[in-house]
């Protein structure tokens, strides 16, 4: 069975459609990501200020010999910290450029749609 102009046309009209909804889908995805990490730095920066806090309360109230030790302690806490935060500005980047890549994926698939409408002279159809 040989498929007729207006099949063939309509199907690789449905598949330009499809891509266009696989990297919206994608796109808002990776939003989803973007705001998770967001949420992640937002409660960690609590926390890194609570611990600051109580290190602060327990460098005050321990007996001189014990200080060195909390001390100790709370540069690791620091040093932890900064290494957390680094990745999730890493994490940040790796996403923001992948949404990036997408829409630019996105306006390639729209152009080829546009470009292959244009070529079978139904441009308008479809909303294009």
């Amino acid at each position: 069975m040989e498929l007729t102009a207006q099949q063939l046309f309509e199907d690789k009209n449905y598949r330009f459609n499809n891509q266009l909804e696989e990297l919206q889908e994608a796109q808002r995805e990776n939003k989803k990501e973007q705001g998770f990490i967001e949420q992640l730095q937002e409660r960690f920066y609590s926390v890194q200020q609570q611990e600051h806090t109580l290190y602060g309360r327990s460098l005050n109230e321990v007996d001189p010999e014990e200080r060195p030790f909390f001390e100790e302690r709370q540069d690791e806490g620091f040093h932890l910290s900064r290494k957390a935060l680094q990745e999730f500005e890493e994490e940040q980047e790796q996403l923001t450029q992948y949404r990036k890549n997408l829409f630019e994926q996105e306006d390639s698939v729209r152009s080829d749609q546009r470009a292959f409408l244009k070529s079978e002279g139904k441009e308008n159809l479809n909303g294009t």
